[in-house]
């Protein structure tokens, strides 16, 4: 954690349950429930995140569950495990990570927001 500036640190032990949004960082070590909003996501390998998260990064090395809208890179480290909906623009899967669920690629010069709700849609209708 290098700039504190717009950043929250969830700690190891911590329970969260409710929405947040910030204009930096947030880092899970700790359990959240609800929506997260920010520009980067960091989950540390103790942390779970239930709820719906939009970034534009994503680095996780826990878990996070129901779905993940990442507007840039999603980083699954070899400790880390996405279930749900996943809507990307560029992936990185370490040996060992694991993601389940509804998974869209967003192309260039496509619009991010009508992909993340036709992901949603898709598993509405099962």
């Amino acid at each position: 954690m290098e700039d504190k500036k717009d950043c929250l640190l969830i700690g190891e032990g911590v329970s969260i349950t409710g929405n947040i949004s910030l204009p930096g960082t947030i880092y899970v070590y700790g359990d959240v429930n609800g929506e997260i909003t920010a520009r980067e996501i960091h989950v540390g390998e103790s942390g779970k995140v239930t709820g719906n998260v939009k970034v534009d990064l994503a680095d996780v090395k826990g878990e996070i569950v129901n779905s993940i809208q990442v507007k840039e890179v999603l980083v699954v480290r070899s400790t880390g495990r996405i279930s749900g909906n996943i809507s990307y623009k560029s992936l990185e899967i370490e040996h060992g990570g694991v993601i389940d669920g509804k998974i869209e690629k967003v192309a260039a010069g496509q619009d991010y927001m009508a992909v993340a709700a036709s992901v949603a849609q898709k598993e509405s209708v099962k």
